[in-house]
């Protein structure tokens, strides 16, 4: 089977399966064919201005699809493990909306896809940007050993009735919704070799639902390296700032999450996609800006680099992928653990 072949399906009918719809019709390799929720109409008026997409009643019958070789999985946390392992078990590669349940369900998820020779990846879009990779490759020469990352991430949100409120669908509630950002920015760019050493969390919690809608935390590592994470709804504007500090310089974004330029919230082709760098004494007019552009944007790369993936991927690509998911959850499970008032 060649990439240009692969069929997708989505379980979800939300935001955010839209967002993947759009993707897939947008990238070179994939195709939508299928999309289902426990409600028929709600799939079917998702699909309505979407050719080629048939619509569903329930996961179980759209794994039967032969078609579909991959499937989406944007559901409520407390449903997702269940429906991935249903897909590896139907021969479905799965592509997976964070956050998870805890490190235990992603180890059971991710050892399925392996022993079945499947794909298994999170659906992280910053990752897939060209700028990830290329502060990567940067780091060292640019800011030596990193020891500490920063980030703050909020958009302003207040709706009760969504699901983020919701502690029985989203037991972590805004920290698996935003700090998934910030410990995954971790993985990527402070890269610590040490296991958490500490952790503390110190959530703000909405009086009605008891939800978090804003928390801040700090975790430390035992090679030495730190962050300190500021998310939440609460803030009335967005932000997605990062300040990656090394031992000879610091990286900096303000739109680390979702890039101004080219991302399903932002499209702003006036607005170059990049990073800050600076060193010594630098002031503000002697900061180096890096340009990292991309015409293509970061949720279509996504689904790109997964069809390739499952496709064509070695083991050790695939692992490479799991062991991300992987230790995102175990630093936001050890957020989670830290908190510092009664659940």
């Amino acid at each position: 089977m060649s990439n240009s072949d692969f069929g997708f399906a989505i379980v979800g009918t939300g935001m955010i399966a839209a967002v993947v719809a759009d993707a897939l019709a947008q990238a070179k390799n994939t195709s939508l064919r299928a999309v289902s929720s426990r409600q028929l109409d709600n799939a079917r008026n998702f699909v309505a201005n979407r050719p080629g997409a048939e619509a569903v009643q329930g996961h179980e019958a759209l794994l039967r699809c032969a078609d579909i070789h991959a499937v989406y999985i944007a559901t409520p946390t407390m449903a997702k493990e269940a429906i991935a392992l249903a897909a590896i078990a139907a021969g479905k590669h799965v592509l997976v909306d964070k956050p998870f349940f805890n490190q235990a369900s992603v180890l059971r998820m991710t050892q399925a896809a392996s022993a079945a020779n499947l794909a298994f990846m999170d659906a992280t879009h910053f990752v897939h940007h060209p700028r990830t990779a290329a502060i990567q490759a940067a780091t060292a020469a640019g800011i030596g050993s990193p020891r500490s990352l920063h980030t703050a991430f909020y958009f302003p949100f207040s709706d009760r009735n969504n699901i983020r409120f919701d502690p029985s669908q989203e037991p972590m509630t805004v920290l698996g919704d935003m700090a998934w950002y910030s410990m995954r920015a971790i993985v990527e760019y402070l890269r610590p070799e040490g296991r958490v050493a500490s952790a503390i969390t110190i959530p703000e919690r909405d009086p009605r639902t008891k939800a978090i809608v804003r928390a801040s935390g700090a975790i430390a590592f035992e090679s030495g390296e730190n962050s300190t994470y500021d998310v939440g709804y609460t803030a009335g504007t967005a932000l997605a700032d990062l300040q990656l500090i090394g031992t000879a310089g610091a990286i900096g974004m303000d739109d680390f999450v979702l890039d101004w330029s080219n991302s399903f919230a932002y499209k702003n082709p006036d607005i170059v996609c990049g990073y800050a760098h600076r060193t010594g004494m630098a002031t503000r007019k002697e900061i180096a800006f890096i340009p990292t552009p991309s015409t293509t944007g970061q949720e279509v790369r996504m689904v790109e680099n997964f069809a390739t993936l499952a496709t064509s991927g070695s083991t050790a690509e695939r692992a490479r992928f799991s062991a991300a998911t992987l230790k995102t959850q175990q630093y936001l499970d050890a957020a989670w653990e830290a908190l510092t008032d009664t659940r």
